[in-house]
C-alpha cells in the first residue's frame, strides 16, 4: 500500500517525527506506558489529546476502534492507515483496557 504523503498530512507527520525522534524522547508528559506502539500513539494521539486524557479512557480494543471511529465520522480527524491503526489499537488495548492496569494517579 502506497500513502500519499501531501494529502494523508498525519501519516507523514508520523514518518518524519518517528525518523527524527527515538520512543522515549516522544512520550514525554510520562503518562503513556514505554512499550511497543508507543511512538505511534503519542504521534497519533496528542495532535488533540494529552497523555493523561488517552491515559484515562480504560477501553477495550473494541471501544478503541469505535473511537476511531467517531473521531473520524463526527469530529473530522483523518483515519490512520494501516498497518498505523492496528499498531495503535493494539498498544491501547494492552496499556489502557477496561482493567486500566495504567491508570494514572495522582
Amino acid at each position: 500500500m502506497t500513502i500519499d504523503l501531501k494529502t494523508n498530512w498525519q501519516a507523514g507527520a508520523v514518518f518524519v517525527l518517528s525518523a527524527m525522534f527515538p520512543m522515549s524522547a516522544l512520550a514525554q508528559d510520562g503518562a503513556f506506558v514505554e512499550a511497543e506502539g508507543v511512538d505511534l500513539a503519542y504521534q497519533y494521539c496528542t495532535g488533540c489529546h494529552s497523555e493523561m486524557l488517552v491515559a484515562q479512557q480504560g477501553q477495550t480494543r473494541e471501544g478503541w476502534d469505535k473511537l476511531f471511529e467517531w473521531m473520524v465520522e463526527d469530529q473530522g480527524m483523518q483515519p490512520i492507515p494501516e498497518p498505523d491503526r492496528t499498531k495503535v489499537l493494539d498498544y491501547l488495548a494492552e496499556h489502557y483496557n477496561t482493567d486500566r492496569p495504567n491508570f494514572p494517579r495522582p
